[in-house]
């Protein structure tokens, strides 16, 4: 027992055992490597991945341009910057402002 200045009294706990620290499971572990895998390919969207239609190559890649800029302001604002592996923010926004434009993506090879 620790008795204090003022009288008051208090055990000694000193035989208290502490947790063991947490460790992540070798599951978690994997499962995180896999994620990081698979996102990790993912590409950012260009106007090669776009059918031009008819519209005039310097109207596409007006477009396309346009398109860039935006998707790139939005994954500055939304997504992890310029080093985000996924790129999702960026290609959702590249894929909505072509498509707005009256752009269609080019069906992909499975």
């Amino acid at each position: 027992m620790v008795v204090f200045a003022a009288g008051h009294r208090r055990k000694n706990r000193s035989n208290v055992t502490l947790r063991p620290a947490m460790r992540p499971s070798p599951a978690l572990l994997l499962g995180i490597v896999l994620l990081a895998t698979a996102c990790g390919g993912i590409t950012p969207r260009t106007a090669s991945d776009y059918e031009r239609g008819s519209a005039a190559e310097a109207k596409f890649q007006k477009d396309a341009e346009a398109c860039e800029k935006q998707a790139t302001a939005h994954q500055k604002e939304f997504g992890g910057g310029q080093f985000d592996p996924s790129r999702g923010p960026y290609n959702r926004m590249y894929d909505m402002c072509m498509r707005s434009s009256g752009y269609q993506l080019k069906a992909q090879a499975k």
